[in-house]
């Protein structure tokens, strides 16, 4: 194991600090999946209960079959017996590295392990994991990335995914 790209959907998530803000960084819309509150001056995107809790099982299907991956070989998880979820808490629970033996998709609790550009992950939903033996010169390729699936996928959480490296 080392790192390795893969892609995630923010539950929870911060501006980089060190870096100024470029909307560059984003796709088209990916704001507008995200609640943000503010505390002691630092703004904390949470992605829309609604919006995440009603597509995440065709988001997975439709991704997987955008990238002709069989989903429940690579998942252990039948399409149609993908876990529900009522509410983002559950969701988490459900999902969990625990949970899942760290098997794709699940959340991972700690947010130095997953680097992307534009913004820290505090909660993410790790969907897809690439090889563990790609090797990236700059973060831009990953952001070229995220707006393919932004355009390809026609599930309103296609502009909410982030390609990052994990490891």
């Amino acid at each position: 194991m080392g790192t390795g790209i893969s892609a995630a959907v923010p539950l929870t998530f911060r501006l980089q600090e060190r870096f100024r803000f470029d909307p560059e960084y984003f796709t088209n819309g990916f704001f507008d999946n995200y609640e943000i509150t503010e505390e002691n001056g630092k703004k904390q995107y949470t992605i829309k209960s609604s919006l995440f809790l009603g597509n995440y099982k065709g988001f997975l299907t439709e991704f997987y079959d955008l990238i002709e991956e069989d989903f429940q070989n690579r998942t252990g998880i039948a399409p149609d017996a993908i876990p529900n979820a009522n509410s983002l808490d559950e969701f988490m629970a459900v999902f969990s590295g625990d949970n899942r033996n760290n098997r794709i998709p699940f959340m991972y609790g700690t947010p130095s392990m997953f680097s992307t550009l534009g913004c820290e992950c505090e909660d993410y939903w790790l969907f897809y994991g690439g090889s563990y033996k790609a090797y990236l010169e700059v973060y831009s390729t990953l952001n070229h990335l995220e707006k393919i699936i932004s355009k390809a996928v026609k599930n309103p959480l296609a502009n909410a995914v982030k390609f990052g490296i994990f490891g």
